[in-house]
């Protein structure tokens, strides 16, 4: 049995009501319930999983009779992601909507496709639809197993996460379902009800058939055999006829697939099958591979020519490779092609000659226009490199395979069938990298400098090579990558072996060159390292672009961004390239840290004001690159600073994080004359260390920056200072009334000096804290009297804090009712200014544990656990595992309690002073009692209890 599990009243969506005198089956009643009802009769849930068993069977025998690349394939992934679905339904409670669209989708396909007979013309649009959905199939695939593959402990730490995946997963059926006509019928039963009989009729109706022709299949067989041995005699014939003049000329051989190859199999397969997959009379396929350089393409083309399925279909003097990279004009490229097919005919027309060659062959022909970037890109010819294309599109028994420098097919892309190489996965590019140089295997460092590299095949490869070779370890090329950036991946002077040649080649196109603002645009989204949308480039970005599409436009033909949705963002080794100092335009940073100053200054409302959520919302989507860009600023500026401190006062309220303030106390300093500047920015950061449970430095910050304070009379913010002071206090579990009492009075009174209600209304709430955890009735009385003075300051965050506050104060005078009453206040109340509710939810929780509602407690607490893992505060996580521990050893699951106690010793063991002391304590003791229920506790574990529980006392 698992450690961890989850509770089976979890896996419904209602939740369960709170109750004094709930009891919890027995284990062996329930095994003993279990044994029974294996010799009942099957339920009609039963009956219902075995007809939806017999269906899907039917559903893909079908399917395996269509004559349709790909569709057999599609329904079997369906399948086995229904069944995954069915496996996890109680831990993903949108399983069973994903599975129903799923099941649909395969419904209405089949059905679509079933009467199809070989040779039949299928639409291309619909054989895009399939190709499209096959792609969203495996992808949902990869995705739930990713999460099949968690064991009890993740699938409940990241519950949130996993609906979020599965949520994902529907959205990438969205397009299949409004191209398959399913926009309005996904929920229609009696419609989904028909088709299924009609596919169960049409599978009952060929199986007989079936079994007739394989009883004919002997006979077949011998008929087949005399007839291979006719078509050997013929060809042999056709061979001693032909004469030695019209012998075709020795050709380009193509070259041998490379040695490793890795994270491809899966689009090798894809384009083989499609390349192969060409019913008669039939125009056959065209692919375009495309990406930026360094992807790969090259090597997935030839692995492509060298499949063994590929090579029975096309004959060998019918796969042709023609190198296009040095075709740098039209006529190089005709002259290319035509030594390629080692054409015979000499007419003074090449063009025509190469036709007439191609022409000739009335067999399958596959032509491998690799690097085609070179000869399309050239504006000159471009209309005559197209109507090159459109000749060749025009024979039927020609499938051209194409390999560019591009996010764009050529032409109209209407006959091409385009796929976008992307990165490899992280096991792929390990694997690439332990290919070459297996020392590194158990190298901690590696993911890392994988990361870094953005998983680009020819970048891992360059870089596994020079590890290889110097002995040098993950960590030492991945500090070098960082100094010295694309220099360091190969030192050869081809694409094959510099990622810099690799990438120059398309910085220094032709495209590129004709446009002045390119480069420009391209320096701008690699200061931005997950890129952004057109709107978000038009108005902050690049709003000083005159031709911001043009210089769009040129980027993606030249693969040097990629868009994903609505984002457009560069590959992290082009960012390299292009950030290094000697390449990257220096008014490009100045005018790039303004704009973010700008975005940062426009969005700055606090909780509860009427733009915060549009704010918010914006800061969230922009955090990563508005960080990177203020982080690249070496001058300090009081503009500057004051972004910084809107940003770090964001992730204060988000999720605390340290590098952005540290290096606005590093520029704070270094400025003169703005001391009160500095003594902002050392309290946002006393604050943040506060978050993150660091007391000792967040002390130290607090005092200087009440010092500076007093150093220019600014006695209001050297109050606040007191404040924090007292807040750090209690958090450190000091407690000690006669210290902290003095410090909350004098704030006070500065605050009364100075008229200054909104500081009043804190100080009452300090006091109130104080009084409140010491169980003296006075704290309600101080709590209750700020809240009304914040609410009718419309100050809504500090008004929740009030509501919270009284929260704890009712839990520690027993008042368990009360407590629950402001718990759900306090809950709603912050997640109305979308502030964090995950401290309000834990002790909700822990209110209800104290009541005796174990189930509605730990549901609460799993709830809670999310959320404060999302903002990250240690004391808050392992405050929540130690209750959900509780709660399930008073549920009778002491495996799972004393797992989760371990969990929660894991954060406590990195909190200094009496908390993360005191947490590690409880969290043995409870970890024992969870055995012998009967267990008392010493005194130091009493002490340790009681600081945060009732039931000690």
């Amino acid at each position: 049995m698992p450690w961890f599990r989850l509770p089976s009243f979890f896996g419904g969506s209602k939740v369960a009501s709170r109750s004094n005198n709930q009891s919890v089956p027995s284990t062996s009643s329930v095994n003993q319930a279990k044994d029974d009802s294996s010799m009942a009769v099957p339920t009609s849930k039963e009956y219902a999983g075995e007809a939806a068993k017999e269906f899907l069977d039917a559903l893909e025998a079908v399917a395996d009779q269509i004559p349709l690349p790909g569709v057999a394939t599609i329904v079997k992934v369906a399948k086995n992601i229904i069944h995954a679905c069915d496996d996890s339904h109680a831990t993903l409670e949108r399983a069973e909507e994903l599975k129903q669209r799923i099941r649909t989708l395969m419904t209405v396909l089949v059905n679509k496709l079933k009467e199809k007979k070989k040779g039949e013309r299928i639409q291309a649009e619909l054989e895009a639809d399939i190709q499209s959905l096959s792609n969203d199939l495996e992808y949902i695939q990869g995705k739930i197993n990713e999460i099949s593959s968690q064991n009890a402990l993740l699938l409940i730490l990241f519950k949130g996460l996993n609906e979020e995946k599965v949520k994902k997963c529907m959205g990438r059926l969205d397009n299949s379902l409004t191209n398959f006509g399913l926009a309005r019928q996904i929920n229609d039963a009696k419609f989904l009800h028909v088709l299924e009989q009609e596919i169960l009729a049409f599978h009952n109706s060929h199986q007989k058939s079936l079994d007739d022709m394989s009883r004919k299949v002997d006979h077949l067989q011998t008929t087949m055999d005399d007839l291979k041995i006719i078509l050997d005699e013929n060809h042999e014939h056709e061979q001693l006829s032909t004469s030695a003049t019209c012998r075709r000329r020795p050709r380009a051989k193509i070259p041998a697939k490379g040695a490793i190859l890795r994270g491809r199999d899966a689009l090798v397969a894809q384009l083989v099958q499609i390349l192969i997959s060409n019913l008669d009379g039939q125009k056959r396929s065209h692919i375009c591979l495309l990406g930026p350089g360094g992807m790969g393409k090259t090597s997935t083309a030839l692995a492509v020519m060298a499949d063994p399925n590929l090579k029975n279909h096309f004959a060998e003097q019918n796969r042709i490779w023609v190198p296009c990279v040095k075709a740098t004009s039209y006529s190089l490229l005709l002259d290319t092609l035509y030594n390629s097919l080692g054409t015979t005919q000499n007419t003074g027309d090449t063009l025509q000659d190469i036709l007439s060659g191609i022409h000739s062959s009335k067999k399958p022909v596959i032509l491998l226009l690799d690097n085609f970037e070179t000869p399309w890109n050239l504006a000159e010819s471009r209309s005559d490199t197209e109507q090159l294309l459109n000749e060749l599109d025009q024979i039927p028994h020609v499938s051209l395979f194409i390999t560019m420098r591009s996010s764009i097919p050529p032409c109209d892309g209407k006959q091409w069938l385009p796929f976008e190489i992307e990165a490899v996965d992280d096991v792929a590019a390990r694997q690439i990298y332990l290919d070459i140089y297996p020392a590194s295997s158990d190298d901690p460092k590696l993911s890392a400098l994988l990361q870094i590299l953005g998983y680009m095949p020819l970048a891992i490869t360059l870089t596994a090579k020079r590890a290889a070779t110097t002995k040098l370890g993950a960590e030492e090329l991945f500090e070098e990558y960082q100094r010295v950036g694309t220099t360091m991946l190969g030192r050869g002077g081809d694409a094959k072996h510099s990622v810099d040649v690799s990438i120059s080649l398309s910085i220094d196109s032709p495209p590129m060159k004709a446009h002045k603002e390119a480069f420009e645009l391209l320096a701008i989204l690699s200061m931005l390292p997950v890129g952004t949308t057109y709107d978000g480039l038009k108005k902050w970005w690049a709003s000083n672009l005159r031709d911001l599409t043009g210089a769009l436009e040129v980027l993606c033909e030249t693969a040097l961004v990629q868009r994903r949705g609505d984002h457009y963002s560069v590959l992290p080794v082009i960012q390299s390239y292009t950030l290094d100092n000697s390449r990257f335009p220096d008014h490009v940073r100045t005018e790039m840290i303004t704009s973010a100053c700008k975005f940062l200054g426009e969005h700055k409302s606090s909780p509860g004001d009427l733009f915060f959520k549009e704010h918010s919302d914006a800061l969230s989507d922009g955090e990563v690159n508005l960080q990177a860009v203020l982080l690249k600023a070496q001058d300090p500026d009081p503009n500057l600073i004051e972004a910084f401190l809107i940003l770090a006062a964001y992730q204060l309220s988000t999720r605390p994080r340290l590098e952005v303030i540290r290096y606005a106390l590093k520029l704070a300093r270094e400025l003169e004359g703005h001391q009160s500047l500095l003594g902002e920015v050392l309290t946002c950061y006393g604050r943040i260390l506060l978050y993150l449970d660091r007391y000792e430095p967040a002390e130290k910050y607090f005092v200087e920056a009440r010092q500076i304070f007093l150093s220019i009379a600014n006695e209001k913010r050297a109050a606040h200072c007191w404040l924090n002071l007292v807040e750090l206090y209690r958090a450190r579990s000091d407690r000690d009334f006669e210290k902290e009492l003095p410090l909350v009075m004098g704030a006070k009174s500065a605050f009364e000096r100075l008229n200054d209600t909104e500081g009043v209304a804190l100080s009452l709430y300090y006091r109130g804290i104080i009084y409140g955890q010491n169980g003296d009735p006075l704290g309600i009385q101080y709590l209750t009297d700020a809240r009304e003075r914040f609410q009718n300051l419309g100050d809504r965050l500090n008004q929740a804090k009030c509501t919270y506050e009284l929260q704890w104060a009712h839990y520690w005078t027993m008042n368990f009712d009360k407590a629950v009453e402001f718990g759900e206040a306090a809950i709603k109340e912050y997640q109305d200014i979308l502030q964090y509710s995950g401290l309000a939810i834990q002790l909700l929780g822990r209110t209800l544990f104290m009541i005796g509602d174990y189930p509605l407690a730990l549901q609460k607490l799993v709830d809670a656990l999310p959320i404060c893992k999302s903002y990250g505060r240690p004391t808050d996580i392992a405050q929540t595992l130690e209750m959900i521990g509780r709660a399930w050893a008073k549920m009778g699951q002491i495996a799972d309690a004393q797992g989760v106690y371990l969990e929660a010793m894991r954060y406590y063991s990195a909190i200094s002073g009496p908390i993360g002391k005191w947490g590690m304590t409880r969290c043995q003791f409870l970890t024992h009692k969870a055995e012998d229920p009967f267990l008392v506790p010493n005194s130091e574990e009493t002490s340790a209890l009681v600081y945060l529980y009732k039931d000690f006392l």
